[in-house]
């Protein structure tokens, strides 16, 4: 039974890590080179597009249950060395990612999304940049925790 639901939960991970994945390199492609495209006009537009969702809704729902499922596969498998240790890297990795979100990430959205767009633009632009830029970091984290429970799961189905 157990190990039914460490399957489970390393499946449901590996599916949690692959949505915030996707959506995350979507954004590196599709919406940071709009932003930073003609500020402060591109970021009036996004502004304009982006008002009755936001990135936000989807990461603010899919990060937080996938560190949940992260931390509960962790549990499940306290007792087996190699996917526990596995599964604590990719909440490790996740965890740093969210620190980075917080203190990184939120306070350029704020300059981007909230500051006057007639202040001073070439504070805009290196928002943007510098949003765009982390969000490559965010990114390789991700694929860090996606690969992580990856061999946590491999480590599983080799037992």
């Amino acid at each position: 039974m157990l190990t039914m639901i460490q399957y489970l939960l390393a499946t449901l991970s590996l599916l949690g890590l692959a949505l915030l994945l996707g959506a995350t390199i979507y954004e590196s492609v599709v919406m940071a080179p709009n932003y930073e495209r003609d500020i402060p006009h591109s970021l009036g537009l996004a502004r304009q597009f982006l008002v009755r969702t936001t990135p936000a809704h989807f990461f603010r729902v899919i990060a937080p249950l996938s560190l949940l499922l992260l931390a509960a596969g962790v549990i499940a498998c306290w007792r087996i060395r190699g996917p526990r240790t596995w599964f604590l890297v990719a909440l490790c990795a996740l965890a740093v990612g969210d620190v980075i979100t917080f203190a990184f990430h939120y306070p350029r959205l704020a300059v981007m999304f909230k500051s006057p767009l007639t202040e001073d633009v070439s504070r805009l632009r290196r928002a943007a940049h510098e949003w765009a830029v982390g969000n490559l970091v965010r990114a390789t984290l991700i694929i860090v925790a996606f690969l992580s429970v990856l061999q946590a799961f491999a480590m599983l189905v080799a037992r």
